[in-house]
């Protein structure tokens, strides 16, 4: 049985129309709380009557990240698993925000991501698939 938090945490992921994943690259991928933020969802996949998957599709997923590395395709972990749970979940995927920081507040120096998050959140997130 679940508890208090762990049932806030799914009320809250079942009544947005849009998740935002907001992790560190930690080690190239997602840090442990957001991956069990994500170990949840299994949980809630499995459970007798559940309706999860149909509920969480056609609905956004999006990632937001700071990283210590200029070079993004270290982030390429992090951008596949998110992709990867919205394809299985039917879900949308507008992508990854990426920001260069390794300290509170630096990432506002990366004048790159300033100008990509201006209009991240506007842009029309397709349908997320597996590669063929």
């Amino acid at each position: 049985m679940p508890g208090e938090s762990e049932a806030m945490l799914k009320r809250a992921t079942l009544e947005a129309t849009d998740v935002v994943i907001a992790s560190p690259l930690y080690w190239y991928a997602l840090s442990a709380h957001t991956k069990r933020y994500l170990d949840y969802w299994s949980g809630w996949l499995t459970s007798p009557g559940s309706d999860f998957k149909q509920r969480m599709a056609g609905r956004t997923l999006w990632g937001v990240t700071a990283m210590a590395d200029h070079d993004e395709a270290r982030a390429g972990g992090l951008v596949t698993g998110l992709h990867h749970t919205a394809a299985y979940m039917r879900m949308r995927f507008g992508g990854v925000l990426l920001g260069n920081a390794s300290r509170p507040g630096q990432v506002r120096a990366d004048e790159r991501a300033s100008i990509r998050a201006k209009t991240f959140f506007a842009q029309d997130a397709p349908l997320a698939r597996f590669p063929a």
